[in-house]
C-alpha cells in the first residue's frame, strides 16, 4: 500500500502536466474552429496560416514547460526577466483565447437551441464570435502593451490622511510609501529605479516607508541597487519591513542554513540601501517636543503566506495614547488582526500588485485581486481606523501591467 501510495505522488505531476497540456491543446482547437469559421470558408484553411498557427502553439507551450521546469530552481537574477517573459506571452496569447472561446460556446449553444425550435441550425454564431474576436484582440493588445510599457509606467497616488489627535508638529507631514519592487524583475535596467528615486526625491518627503518585497527571492538581486537606493532622501528617516518575498520561501533551497543566509543577507542588505528594517518591533520620531511613532512587523498573511508578524511584541512597551503608523506587509494583517485595535491609527500594506490587471477610471475601481482581498488597493477606513495598500512597483507572474499602474504613494498627514 505503501509502495503504491509513493508511486501516485511521484506520478502526480507527471498527471498535472497532462491534463495541462491537454487542456491547453483543446482550447487551441475550438479557437482555431471560431477562427476558421469567421475567415475562411467551409473550412478552406490556408496551409501557412495553419503552420503559423500551430507553430506558435509548439514554441509557446515548450517554452512555458522549459520555464516553468526552470524557475523554482533558477537562481541567476539577470535571467529572471526572461523566464517572466515566456510566462507573459503565455498569457498574451492564451487569455484571448480563452475569452474567445467562452463567447464561441454561448454562440454555439445559442445556434443549437434555435436550431431546436426551427429545425435547422440558427445562423446566430457570428453574433457571439464577431466580439469575440473583438475583445479577444483587444485583451492581445492591452496585454502587450502591458508588458511593452506598463511595467515601468509610474503613477504618484496622493492621499490626506486625517488622524484624531495628531501632533501639531507632525500636520502636514510627508510620507512616501514604496512597496514590492521585486528587484529581479528590473535587474538588468538599473536605470528605472533610478528614475523611481529621483521621483521620490523631488515629492520632498519628510519619512519614507518601505513596505516588503524588495527582493523576489534573492539577496543578490539588491547589489546592483544598493547605491541607487542609498539616494532616497528622507529628513525624519526611511523605514522598512520584510514581504513574503523576502523569506526566500519560494525557490528549492539546498539546506535551511542556505536559506537562512541568503534571509540574513537580504536583511543586510536593505540596511546597506539606507533602511532601518524594523523586525517586530518600533522606533518613535521627535520633532519640535512632539513625537510619533513607526511601527514594523515580519510578514502575516492567510496561509499559505508565513505569519511571522509579532504585533504585540512590536508594540511592546507603547502607551496606548501615542500615535502610531503600522508597517505590515500583507492587508489581510490589518483585517484580521489589527483594525480593532484603536491605538494604531494608520496601517501602511502592499502585497496585492493589485494583480496587476483591472480597471481604474476615476473612482471606480475593480480587479481579480477582489476575490482574493477584500482590501487590495487605495485607502480604506473601518471602524475608525484607516488603511491604505500600495500597488506595488514591481511584479511577479507577468511582467507588465494591464490597467494597475506601478505605485508611489505620497500620504499627508492631517489632524481631524
Amino acid at each position: 500500500m505503501g509502495e503504491q501510495s509513493d508511486e501516485l505522488f511521484l506520478m502526480r505531476p507527471l498527471i498535472i502536466f497532462a491534463f495541462f497540456v491537454l487542456f491547453m491543446l483543446a482550447m487551441d482547437l475550438y479557437a482555431l474552429r471560431g477562427i476558421q469559421h469567421l475567415f475562411f470558408s467551409e473550412r478552406n484553411t490556408n496551409t501557412v496560416f495553419l503552420y503559423i498557427y500551430w507553430g506558435i502553439t509548439l514554441v509557446t507551450l515548450v517554452a512555458l514547460i522549459f520555464a516553468g521546469s526552470r524557475f523554482q530552481q533558477l537562481r541567476d537574477p539577470s535571467r529572471f526577466f526572461g523566464i517572466m517573459l515566456i510566462m507573459g506571452i503565455f498569457l498574451m496569447l492564451y487569455v484571448p483565447k480563452l475569452f474567445f472561446n467562452l463567447i464561441q460556446l454561448l454562440g454555439d449553444l445559442s445556434s443549437y437551441l434555435a436550431s431546436l425550435v426551427r429545425h435547422k441550425e440558427g445562423s446566430l454564431k457570428n453574433w457571439f464570435l464577431i466580439p469575440g474576436a473583438v475583445i479577444g484582440l483587444f485583451i492581445f493588445i492591452s496585454f502587450g502593451m502591458g508588458m511593452a510599457r506598463g511595467r515601468t509606467q509610474v503613477k504618484v497616488f496622493q492621499e490626506s490622511i486625517q488622524i484624531p489627535k495628531l501632533p501639531p508638529a507632525f500636520s502636514e507631514l510627508r510620507i512616501v510609501q514604496l512597496s514590492d519592487i521585486h528587484l529581479a524583475g528590473f535587474y538588468n535596467h538599473p536605470q528605472h529605479i533610478r528614475r523611481v528615486v529621483d521621483r521620490v526625491n523631488k515629492l520632498e518627503p519628510d519619512l519614507i516607508c518601505f513596505t516588503g518585497d524588495m527582493v523576489h527571492n534573492f539577496s543578490e538581486e539588491v547589489d546592483p541597487f544598493v547605491d541607487i537606493l542609498q539616494q532616497l532622501e528622507a529628513p525624519l528617516g526611511k523605514y522598512a519591513i520584510l514581504g513574503n518575498h523576502d523569506y526566500g520561501t519560494y525557490f528549492n533551497w539546498k539546506s535551511k542554513e542556505e536559506e537562512s543566509a541568503n534571509l540574513e543577507r537580504v536583511k543586510s542588505q536593505i540596511r546597506a540601501s539606507g533602511f532601518d528594517l524594523l523586525l517586530n518591533e518600533h522606533r518613535t520620531i521627535s520633532l519640535n517636543g512632539d513625537s510619533l511613532t513607526i511601527v514594523g512587523v515580519e510578514n502575516w498573511g492567510k496561509p499559505p503566506f508565513p505569519q511571522y508578524g509579532d504585533l504585540d511584541r512590536a508594540l511592546s512597551g507603547l502607551s496606548t495614547d501615542r500615535i502610531k503608523i503600522l508597517l505590515s506587509h500583507d492587508p489581510s494583517h490589518w483585517d484580521l488582526r489589527v483594525k480593532e485595535r484603536e491605538d494604531i491609527a494608520l496601517t501602511l500594506s502592499g502585497h496585492t500588485h493589485g494583480m496587476q490587471f483591472g480597471i481604474e477610471i476615476g473612482k471606480f475601481r475593480w480587479s481579480p485581486s477582489r476575490w482574493t482581498y477584500r482590501h487590495w488597493a487605495g485607502l480604506y477606513q473601518e471602524n475608525g481606523q484607516q488603511l491604505y495598500v500600495n500597488r506595488g512597483l514591481g511584479y511577479t507572474g507577468f511582467p507588465g501591467r494591464v490597467g494597475i499602474r506601478s505605485e508611489i504613494t505620497l500620504l499627508t498627514l492631517q489632524p481631524e
